[in-house]
């Protein structure tokens, strides 16, 4: 806690106002973290959009903020993965997955989506590829262009279309 008040200038007991613990400070810090991501992966998504644009344009966001925001990203999965985050935690930090989860399922009700895969298997699998994309691209492992992002998007897509 004292790097933590060192680093933002202010008294260690000023924490404590705000935080009970350490703990405490690090599950709101991942909890708002979370957010702040979910929210960039729906920039500029309509429900208005075609099942597939919309899936496109989220799959783009997500795959643009790994990179922009590697480390976010990372501290997310360590810390999800952590003795730190509770039954409760991972609640609410399930249920900030939600709006993606509906848009899979609206791509279910169209008959676009495969509907022998639980959303959840859908979600993790099209998660899985974008972070490897991005973890290669941060190492400078492979390099995007905007037809490696959509050939990238397509098999995605092919992956879990009906």
């Amino acid at each position: 806690m004292g790097k933590v008040a060192k680093q933002a200038n202010i008294a260690v007991g000023t924490i404590y106002l705000y935080f009970k613990h350490k703990e405490d400070l690090l599950n709101q810090f991942y909890l708002k973290l979370y957010q702040v991501n979910v929210d960039r992966f729906l920039e500029h998504y309509s429900p208005n959009d075609s099942f597939r644009e919309g899936l496109k344009l989220i799959w783009v966001n997500y795959l643009k903020h790994r990179i922009n925001h590697y480390k976010d990203s990372h501290f997310l999965e360590q810390y999800y993965k952590s003795p730190y985050v509770n039954d409760n935690h991972k609640r609410l930090a399930e249920q900030v997955k939600k709006p993606l989860h509906d848009i899979i399922q609206k791509g279910k009700e169209l008959g676009l989506v495969r509907s022998d895969l639980d959303n959840e298997m859908i979600f993790l699998g099209m998660l899985g590829f974008f972070r490897e994309l991005a973890d290669e691209y941060v190492g400078n492992c492979y390099i995007f262009n905007e037809d490696r992002i959509n050939k990238a998007f397509e098999m995605s897509w092919n992956m879990i279309k009906a």
